[in-house]
């Protein structure tokens, strides 16, 4: 009976270790995809100078970056569950990173957009299966967590690729900073390669495309999916657009900040490193539909306090909401990976498709209230696409709560 628990304490401990280590290994693959998608956002004054191109043009590099990620997860949609889990990320972190260096070579602005477009599409093919990863190979007790910790590395990613990037290219030139960010998550891809876990829970689906496009409908147009779908179309939109337009309002009176200042608003995303690790412990006490419509409710009074024209209120408002975009983000992943059952890449892909395309549909067109009225007009734009937004997660997670109840899940 004793060597029988110790053998079970053994088990659990080195299910415990890998875990560990997985977290660590998905916590770099996060951070890898978001520094490289995003770091040429604080460098676009730069890219305009050395290319003489208006603003607008400049922004290109960005945008096709997120474009190159949407076609490649509606590509993964069909092709994911078909392939290795651990190869499939390691491959796209190192050919993205490698493209990233490349940048820095480009001799024209529609090279620069064509490789950016690549790096996107290329990593597609770890954002799309990261998460089926994580709910297959973790202890389902510390999955959340697990989760959690992946998109924190998606925070501080983001944060730190757009920091590092603005201050290398301050020093020396955006070329340079392309360099970095591309060897920096070389090396992240490569520990990525050497230290995760083989994928032992995934089974490798392969069938004809008739029915790989039927089983995709059916989660396409799954009424308990659509919901969270569009949960995370609107929350990046909306998140996207605060970001994207709140240097226009800090460099305006009473602000007045200049633009070497307006780079260190992406520091507030350490407010979303909090949400996206406080999510575990948030659901672990309370129902995790329950926290969602408390969350995006939250985002509300968040969003008032940027009508008041001082710093700390705008930070409150802005940390306050960033952390509501994570736990969101955070949730709707944990839902859609529990309900994609055999498909969970695919349905994630189709959520991640989602949620790229509100990011870039509503992160551009929530501009236009900008150019044409005023900052209090635009805010007033993103409470009105929040109580929406509230009104589609109010829907979606009460059908699932009371379906939940009735088979006695949680």
């Amino acid at each position: 009976m004793a060597t029988h628990t110790t053998s079970i304490t053994h088990v659990g401990m080195v299910k415990d270790k890998r875990d560990t280590i997985l977290s660590v290994c998905v916590f770099l693959s996060g951070f890898s995809c978001f520094a490289q998608l995003y770091y040429f956002q604080p460098l676009l004054p730069d890219l305009a100078s050395s290319f003489g191109l208006s603003a607008s043009l400049s922004s290109l590099a960005v945008s096709f970056s997120t474009l190159g990620m949407v076609a490649g997860l509606i590509t993964m949609m069909f092709l994911a569950d078909a392939l290795d889990r651990k190869r499939l990320i390691g491959a796209a972190l190192l050919s993205s990173a490698l493209i990233s260096t490349l940048c820095s070579f480009a001799t024209s602005f529609a090279l620069l957009v064509a490789l950016c477009t690549v790096k996107g599409f290329l990593l597609s093919g770890a954002t799309s299966v990261s998460m089926a990863y994580i709910a297959e190979e973790v202890q389902s007790r510390r999955r959340s967590q697990i989760m959690g910790l992946y998109i924190a590395g998606n925070a501080i990613g983001g944060m730190c690729g757009r920091v590092i990037a603005s201050f290398i290219s301050a020093a020396t030139s955006w070329r340079v900073a392309s360099i970095v960010i591309g060897a920096v998550c070389a090396l992240f891809a490569a520990a990525f390669l050497f230290y995760s876990p083989h994928s032992t829970q995934s089974r490798i689906a392969v069938s004809d495309l008739r029915a790989t496009v039927r089983a995709n409908l059916s989660l396409i147009t799954s009424k308990r999916l659509i919901p969270f779908y569009l949960t995370g179309g609107m929350m990046l939109g909306i998140f996207v657009s605060l970001y994207n337009y709140l240097g226009f309002f800090l460099a305006e009176p009473p602000f007045d900040f200049s633009p070497a200042y307006i780079h260190y608003i992406f520091l507030l995303y350490i407010f979303g490193v909090f949400g996206s690790v406080f999510t575990a412990y948030l659901t672990q006490r309370f129902n995790r539909y329950a926290v969602q419509r408390t969350v995006v409710l939250a985002c509300i009074p968040a969003l008032l306090l940027l009508f008041i024209p001082t710093m700390p209120t705008v930070t409150l408002g802005v940390g306050v909401f960033t952390f509501g975009f994570f736990v969101v983000h955070v949730i709707c992943n944990r839902v859609i990976s529990d309900y994609g059952r055999d498909k969970k890449s695919a349905a994630l892909s189709m959520y991640l498709l989602c949620y790229y395309l509100g990011s870039s549909f509503l992160g551009w067109g929530t501009g236009i209230i900008l150019d044409h009225s005023t900052w209090q007009w635009f805010i007033a734009g993103l409470i009105g696409l929040t109580v929406v937004l509230f009104g589609i997660v109010y829907i979606g997670t009460t059908r699932l709560q009371k379906e939940e109840a009735r088979t006695g899940q949680r």
